[in-house]
């Protein structure tokens, strides 16, 4: 790599499954996820805002009171498809701790699904963000950490990069590709037909029809993209 690309902030997102609450309630309930909206350090433990999204949030709720590395949970409001919770774990086991050890910022909080972070960061460097990821890499609670993308910017761009972490601007860009590729597809089929307008323009059983299934299904794909898209939206309003 040549020394002037180095010198350039590097945008980048990774992928990141190792020992943490978030991880492994997603992992046990792959229809769960969960938005660290805010995070706050109290020497050894660490205090987070979660937005928790699922078809059950009562029983992820007591799975997270029971992991071994949480200590608090405070139940802020709860409905039937999701909570908003205050929990207080241990530090040593979030990304945090790490990466606060490197010149790297978190753009965005971190999404949960699936047993794993989901991160978008922006680092001065290329080496800055090789540290990152090797330190983390090394470390014996880190099962896997995978550099999904990245891209350089100019050092002006960098500070407006920064800019865009209280808008909300890397959520709706990632927003896409949370989704599997029917569920996108169901989701935008029943955006165009007019599903969510008020009145409704086509019902479950019309778009159904058109996208030759059954209805039970259009209606659970259409369940899990919201499911996934919800807490990315929450985020964005927050911001606003």
């Amino acid at each position: 790599m040549s020394e002037n690309k180095d010198r350039k902030p590097v945008l980048f997102e990774l992928d990141i499954n190792h020992l943490c609450w978030f991880c492994d309630v997603t992992d046990r309930n792959p229809e769960a996820t969960l938005v660290s909206t805010l995070s706050q350090v109290h020497g050894d433990n660490i205090t987070n805002t979660v937005q928790l999204t699922s078809p059950d949030p009562k029983k992820d709720i007591e799975r997270i009171k029971n992991h071994p590395l949480v200590k608090k949970v405070e139940v802020i409001t709860q409905s039937p498809n999701s909570a908003l919770l205050v929990t207080t774990s241990s530090y040593e086991a979030m990304t945090y701790k790490i990466l606060h050890k490197t010149n790297a910022e978190m753009l965005e909080s971190p999404v949960t699904r699936d047993g794993v972070d989901s991160e978008i960061l922006l680092a001065p460097s290329h080496k800055e963000m090789s540290k990152l990821i090797t330190l983390l890499s090394e470390n014996r609670d880190y099962a896997d950490v995978k550099l999904k993308k990245k891209r350089y910017v100019k050092p002006e761009d960098a500070v407006s990069l920064s800019a865009f972490r209280t808008s909300g601007f890397f959520d709706l860009q990632s927003a896409k590709e949370v989704l599997a590729p029917r569920q996108l597809e169901v989701f935008q089929n029943a955006v165009d037909y007019g599903y969510y307008e008020v009145p409704k323009k086509i019902s479950i059983e019309e778009l159904s029809e058109k996208l030759g299934t059954s209805p039970s299904t259009v209606a659970e794909h259409l369940r899990k993209a919201e499911s996934k898209l919800l807490p990315i939206l929450m985020k964005v309003l927050q911001k606003l």
